[in-house]
Order: C-alpha cells, then sequence, then structure tokens
C-alpha cells in the first residue's frame, strides 16, 4: 500500500505553523459603524471560516444565524467566509484572520494542535457522526472490508478521509492500493476503482441520485468511529474576549437547535447560497445530520471519552504524538454556560 502517512489536517497545520503571525486576533475587527449611536449594544463584526467553498445543509445553522437574526440577538454581527486548500480554516485562524472556524472533526484540530496551532475546539457538532464510508459498486461482490484486500480503492490525499480510511484498514490489517482521486467519482463509476471514499452526506446521497448504483462499507462497523464538525477559535481571543466567545456559542447552539425544528428553513438558506442547491438531496443530509447531533448529550458538548478514542485511533497511524495534551485542545465551559 502506498502509505503517505501525512494528511490535510497535518499538511495544512505544518503550514499554519510556518504562517502564524505575531497578532493571533484579527486587529481590524470593529463594531458595526453603521448602527446609530446609542444605548444598545452594538453587534461585533466577527468572521467564521468554513471548511470548503460549497453550500451544504451542515452549515445552515450558521446560515441560519444570519438569516434568522440569532447572531444579531447575541450582538454579532457574522460573515461566512469559504474555506479552500489555500485558505483552510486552521491557518486562517491561527493567523487571525477570522475569529472562528469550523472543521470536519476533531483529528484537524488535534493534528493541528500537534503542530503548534494556537487554535481551541469550542463546539462539536455531532456525536458518532461517521460521515466517512467507503463506496463500491452494487454489482461487484465487494461487501466486507476484507473484501478489499489488495483492491485499488480510491482516496483524497490530504482530506480528512484519508486518516480515518488509513485507521481502519490499519487497524484490520486491510492492504489495499490507493490511488488519489480527490472528488472525482468517475474512475469508480467506469469500473476502473473497486471501491472509494465517500461522505454519506455528499456522494453517499448524490450518486445514487444519479442513477449510480452503490453499496457501502462504514468504518464504524469496525471500530472505527468519527465524530461531528469542530467549532474552533484563536487562544488569544479565548483568553483576551472569552465573552465574545461566549456569544458566539450561545449564538451558534441556539441556532443548531432551530436549525433542527425548522428543517425547511435550513434547506431554503442553503439554496439561497446556491440556487443549484437540491431539496432532496437537502433533506437526505439533514436525516443524517441530526441523528448525530440528538446523539449529543448537549448540543455542542465534547464527551472525553469519544476525544480519547479519537486520539488512540489517530495513534494507530502515527498522525500525532502520544504525548499531545486533550485538555488543552478543548473546552467545553462555553457549551455549559450556555445552556445553563
Amino acid at each position: 500500500m502506498i502509505y503517505a502517512r501525512r494528511s490535510l489536517a497535518k499538511v495544512a497545520a505544518i503550514s499554519v505553523v510556518v504562517a502564524i503571525t505575531a497578532t493571533s486576533c484579527n486587529p481590524s475587527r470593529q463594531t458595526n459603524s453603521n448602527v446609530p449611536s446609542s444605548s444598545e449594544p452594538v453587534p461585533v463584526d466577527v468572521s467564521m471560516r468554513l471548511p470548503i467553498p460549497v453550500a451544504d445543509t451542515a452549515f445552515a445553522p450558521y446560515y441560519l444565524c444570519i438569516d434568522a437574526g440569532i447572531c444579531e440577538k447575541h450582538g454579532i454581527n457574522l460573515t461566512l467566509e469559504p474555506g479552500s486548500p489555500e485558505l483552510n480554516p486552521v491557518k486562517m485562524l491561527s493567523q487571525g484572520t477570522d475569529e472562528f472556524a469550523l472543521v470536519g472533526g476533531p483529528e484537524i484540530l488535534l493534528t493541528a494542535r500537534s503542530q503548534d496551532a494556537p487554535i481551541v475546539g469550542i463546539s462539536l457538532i455531532g456525536k458518532d457522526a461517521n460521515f466517512v464510508t467507503i463506496l463500491t459498486p452494487e454489482d461487484s461482490d465487494i461487501r466486507e472490508l476484507n473484501d478489499l484486500q489488495d483492491k485499488k480503492v480510491g482516496f483524497f490525499y490530504g482530506h480528512i478521509s484519508t486518516d480515518v480510511l488509513r485507521m481502519l484498514f490499519e487497524k484490520e490489517n486491510i492492504q489495499v492500493q490507493e490511488v488519489d482521486v480527490g472528488f472525482d467519482y468517475s474512475q469508480l463509476i467506469a469500473g476502473n476503482l473497486d471501491a472509494q471514499w465517500a461522505f454519506r452526506t455528499t456522494a453517499g446521497i448524490t450518486l445514487p441520485a444519479r442513477g449510480v448504483n452503490v453499496a457501502s462499507i462504514d468504518p464504524a462497523d469496525y471500530g472505527i468511529s468519527t465524530q461531528g464538525f469542530v467549532l474552533m477559535t484563536n487562544e488569544n481571543l479565548l483568553s483576551d474576549d472569552p465573552e465574545l466567545v461566549q456569544s458566539f456559542v450561545n449564538a451558534i447552539t441556539e441556532s443548531v437547535q432551530y436549525s433542527l425544528e425548522n428543517e425547511q428553513e435550513a434547506i431554503d438558506s442553503t439554496v439561497r447560497r446556491d440556487p443549484e442547491f437540491s431539496q432532496e438531496v437537502g433533506e437526505a443530509q439533514l436525516d443524517i445530520y441530526r441523528t448525530s447531533i440528538e446523539n449529543q448529550s448537549r448540543v455542542g458538548f465534547f464527551e472525553p471519552s469519544d476525544m480519547e478514542k479519537t486520539k488512540d485511533q489517530m495513534l494507530l497511524v502515527d498522525l500525532i504524538p502520544d504525548d499531545l495534551s486533550l485538555e488543552d485542545a478543548y473546552t467545553n465551559q462555553f457549551v455549559e454556560n450556555s445552556q445553563e
């Protein structure tokens, strides 16, 4: 198996360490100058970096925080910034370009922390989310993980899914031929690959909708469970302005609840960002996201046992050092305070 041990999270985190500036909080953050002077609080301008530049109902709580006035109610004027390989959330947050950022799972947070990125997780959206799966053609004989021994499997190098697949294959002692294909599923459809990574919320929905019949092999069925999205902030903002961090977590916690109670609004907010976004895809995505959020004892809470398991899984493929401190990587204090 081609076994490059460095993932997107690690590559991004290393680049962050080089790019971190002396100012870790955005010095340009200002209050809204268009609001007339009065005794009423003036909303604070903050930006939040999303992990990808694509509309998705996973981001509906943040869309709705703006569209439904929830952020404004909590004294925040929120701007959402699209992420990309060059403008990835870890890098932009560490540099202080953004006050907050969202990443696809604790693996990215922990890898970045292991490279001294000054970021801290402040909310986890989804328990046992298990978004990553492996797709196989439905007409193939591949149904179990052992069936993938020595087979060609499509990977997305530099993506969190690569970490998940490698942890799975290492745990189960499966050797595969890795092929870097990114988000392109044409080779799988053409029969040039035996299997390919996917998110249950994207290709796992869109390929069947296009008439491409697939089966799935889920890492969670083999003991590799993964958590949901992680909301992060910069260490400096955490220490310098905890009131702002608390207001933001309060707003997001309310927005997540609002999105669960108003699914059509969540889809409409997503369509507002991308008119081509499908109602049917939105409904299917929300079913998956809702389940992961409802798995949580409280919205946004990091279960210490889940974080320990995440660390143990990452150690299987040497993604982080054994002495990495989980205690310093995340905090539940703002989630706990938001629901008092």
